[in-house]
């Protein structure tokens, strides 16, 4: 006979079972595997109650594996967050996407002002007045850092996503000191392993019960 578990204590061991038959059986029983919901086969004794119970795996437990997101590398991350996801907060990102945006950010943050530098030298070294392309090159690194910006700010709030922490708490940053630190902090923490309210885990886990 085959029906589902309607009651269980596993304290006392005591259940009750609903029958394929529509019948209703007690049964007493301390398996680690028996939970209300399961479906089970069992054996009828003559008094009339559910004995050898076997946990059957169905559609309802079976486990649902979910595969991690393609590896974009270091620039297919960056290239993502300044594109596709240029203003996008929804979902998670991992340490690896994060940290792929904040390295090549420093990088062109470091292309763009080295120049700048460079004509401020030649201009005390020399006397040649290079103001002019100074503040052409401010301008343009003004420019690009601005257009950084909102792409920094999703990537952050989708790395607080992706270990359970409301976008909000992104605002911590406008702390002087802590907030800085507590930022950096989150960013090096590991994506959560399951699935959370913001979506699947990016790197993919093992098995998610549902």
């Amino acid at each position: 006979m085959r029906g589902e578990i309607l009651q269980y204590d596993p304290e006392t061991g005591a259940g009750l079972v609903s029958g394929d038959d529509l019948a209703r059986y007690d049964f007493s029983s301390r398996s680690q595997d028996l939970a209300v919901g399961r479906r089970v086969d069992f054996v009828v004794a003559p008094d009339g109650a559910a004995t050898d119970l076997i946990v059957l795996q169905d559609a309802r437990h079976q486990p649902v594996v979910i595969a991690p997101e393609p590896d974009l590398g270091l620039w297919g991350y960056f290239r993502r967050c300044v594109t596709t996801k240029y203003v996008d907060g929804n979902g998670r990102a991992r340490r690896k996407e994060y940290w792929s945006f904040a390295l090549f950010h420093a990088l062109i943050l470091f292309l763009l002002f080295t120049p700048i530098l460079v004509l401020v030298i030649i201009d005390a070294e020399t006397g040649r007045d290079m103001q002019a392309f100074g503040m052409t090159g401010i301008a343009l690194a003004g420019l690009v850092m601005a257009g950084l910006i909102l792409p920094g700010v999703t990537v952050l709030i989708r790395r607080f996503h992706d270990v359970g922490l409301s976008g909000w708490l992104v605002l911590i940053g406008c702390i002087p000191y802590v907030g800085g630190l507590f930022l950096f902090v989150v960013s090096l923490l590991p994506s959560q392993p399951a699935v959370n309210i913001y979506g699947a885990p990016p790197t993919g886990t093992g098995q998610i019960a549902i």
